[in-house]
C-alpha cells in the first residue's frame, strides 16, 4: 500500500496528466508534455520534501536541547516559541507556497 505522502504524488499526478490529455491534440506533443509534467512535479515534490526534513530536524534540535536540562525554564519556552515560529509546513496559515 502507497503512503499518504505516495498518494498525494500520484493524485497530483494524475490530475496534471488528465490535464495534458485532453489538451493535447497531437501524439507527440502529448509524450514530450507528459514528461515535463512528470519532471515538474518530482522537482515541486523533492522541494517540499527537502522543507519538511529541515523544520523537523530544527524541530528536533530543540527537543533535544530541552530535554537536554541545559536550559532553565524560561529558556525552554524561548526556545520552544522560536522554533515554533519557524515552522512553516505544519502551521494553519503557513503554506509552503
Amino acid at each position: 500500500m502507497a503512503s499518504k505522502q505516495d498518494q498525494r504524488y500520484i493524485q497530483i499526478a494524475k490530475a496534471c496528466l488528465k490535464a495534458l490529455n485532453q489538451a493535447a491534440t497531437n501524439p507527440a506533443d502529448r509524450e514530450k508534455s507528459i514528461q515535463d509534467v512528470y519532471d515538474a512535479i518530482d522537482t515541486a515534490f523533492n522541494k517540499q520534501t527537502a522543507v519538511l526534513q529541515r523544520e523537523l530536524q530544527t524541530a528536533n534540535q530543540a527537543l533535544e536541547q530541552i530535554r537536554d536540562n541545559t536550559v532553565n525554564l524560561n529558556d525552554a519556552q524561548k526556545i520552544a516559541a522560536d522554533t515554533v515560529d519557524s515552522l512553516t509546513a505544519i502551521m494553519p496559515g503557513k503554506g509552503l507556497h
